[in-house]
């Protein structure tokens, strides 16, 4: 059994979707600062570079791209999980909404 709300979509599968958003704009908000700020300028927890110096002044591009690339799973997930909501809110995906039509 699944908890289904008054509109036909599951609470839980709409939870994820929605954590799952979140989650992409938050990777998106950290690849642009990898590409922007410079490697001594990020935050500890991104990966603060102080040594050696000549690196300490570049970007992090390819750390960059990989948040994006993240961001573009975790919408693509969403939007995946957000499709069998419907699916379950029209009955297409329930065997024995098919068998209460006939």
């Amino acid at each position: 059994m699944s908890s289904v709300s008054a509109s036909g979509k599951s609470s839980g599968k709409t939870i994820i979707a929605i954590v799952l958003v979140v989650l992409a704009v938050l990777l998106v908000i950290a690849a642009i600062i990898f590409f922007i700020e410079p490697a001594h300028s990020l935050p500890s927890f991104m990966g603060k570079i102080t040594h050696p110096p000549h690196r300490a002044d570049a970007t992090r591009p390819l750390h960059g791209i990989a948040a994006l690339v993240a961001a573009v799973v975790c919408l693509v997930a969403a939007f995946f999980v957000n499709r069998s909501n419907k699916a379950v809110a029209d009955g297409s995906r329930d065997p024995d909404a098919v068998d209460a039509r006939r």
